[in-house]
């Protein structure tokens, strides 16, 4: 799975986070109404597609990037949890029979 035009649009705001040591606050409630608007908004994101976003566009702070990261997997945990019934793909024919 690639990250969605929008989920790029949203993330690319992020670009312009820089620290020297810690986050503020303004930065870390970016970060995070960053990843509640992409998954809010239907798109999904693999945390490996976050890493790749994260080498494309140079995010070299290790305090940003590991912030970024952190918010990642817990807004998608939490997304997961509360939406347990999702769609599961299955390649069986229905019958529940071994097809």
């Amino acid at each position: 799975m690639t990250l969605s035009e929008s989920s790029l649009a949203l993330l690319n705001h992020l670009t312009s986070i820089d620290c020297n040591g810690t986050l503020g606050s303004e930065q870390d409630d970016l970060i995070r109404e960053t990843f509640k608007k992409i998954l809010s908004s239907g798109n999904a994101y693999k945390i490996d597609d976050i890493e790749q976003w994260l080498d494309s566009n140079h995010v070299t702070n290790p305090v940003v990037a590991e912030r970024i990261l952190n918010v990642a997997h817990y807004q998608k945990a939490k997304h997961d949890a509360n939406n347990p019934l999702k769609m599961a793909h299955d390649d069986s024919c229905g019958c529940g029979g071994d097809c």
